[in-house]
């Protein structure tokens, strides 16, 4: 649950427009496979996940998409609620997110 209130912090601070970008396979509690990167960007529009290279994408929202995922963050964050095993977090690319706490869906 801790891992998650501050992944869900980080949206937050994209959704205020406080934070740009972060990385989030650098983020406490998150592990990347095989040197995968995938940075968070504060944008225009709702472009979802995109590929920069092999191992690189980013996942670019606009602030309420952002917020959109702050709110579908929520019942990871509750420690009363009945724990959740899976969440879509967004949709919009060619590749979705994905917050799997015990790595299936």
């Amino acid at each position: 649950m801790a891992a998650a209130v501050r992944l869900r912090e980080v949206f937050c601070r994209l959704s205020d427009a406080s934070l740009p970008s972060a990385p989030l396979h650098e983020q406490l509690g998150i592990e990347a496979i095989d040197r995968c990167r995938l940075d968070l960007r504060l944008g225009g529009r709702d472009r979802g996940i995109v590929q920069t290279t092999p191992s690189s994408f980013e996942c670019i929202l606009t602030a309420e998409g952002w917020s959109k995922v702050v709110d579908l963050m929520e019942p990871f964050c509750d420690s009363v609620g009945k724990p959740r095993h899976y969440q879509w977090l967004n949709e919009d690319g060619e590749v979705s997110l994905l917050l799997s706490p015990l790595g299936s869906w």
